[in-house]
């Protein structure tokens, strides 16, 4: 596997999507904020972060998001229900939807290195060591 090399800029943290344009309901954004923070935290820690990730893991959150509502329906509903013009029990849409979104997760997860039996697997990112500048005498760097 190639090794992932930090891009050049900012402290190689992703930016936090603006949840506004993809979920409607507040605490579908407050959900998706909960999850992006505790993602990225993971991945700095593994030190497997880096700005390339960020839309695999905006597509990750967003996977978790709908695992949750769709979880919430089926266990309201249950994941066998009446049709509704034909009343023959069929399979709930959203147990669908729950095993899509949890199939979804589970790649994103592997591709991130994000669980821990695949932690190990994916090359860690590589900081490159700035050079020191006159500034630094007199200014502290972001992100340090």
């Amino acid at each position: 596997m190639a090794d992932v090399i930090a891009i050049e800029g900012g402290d190689g943290v992703p930016p936090e999507p603006n949840w506004i344009r993809i979920f409607g309901r507040k605490p579908d954004r407050e959900a998706a904020s909960e999850h992006w923070k505790r993602i990225v935290s993971e991945m700095r820690t593994a030190e497997k972060l880096a700005v390339a990730n960020t839309h695999a893991i905006q597509r990750l959150v967003i996977a978790y998001v709908n695992y949750d509502l769709a979880a919430k329906q089926v266990l309201k509903l249950g994941p066998v229900i009446p049709a509704p013009r034909t009343k023959v029990l069929t399979y709930n849409p959203w147990w669908t939807v729950q095993a899509n979104a949890a199939s979804q997760a589970e790649a994103l997860e592997k591709q991130l290195c994000i669980s821990p039996r695949d932690r190990g697997n994916g090359a860690k990112v590589e900081k490159k060591a700035r050079k020191a500048l006159g500034s630094d005498k007199y200014l502290k760097r972001r992100g340090e």
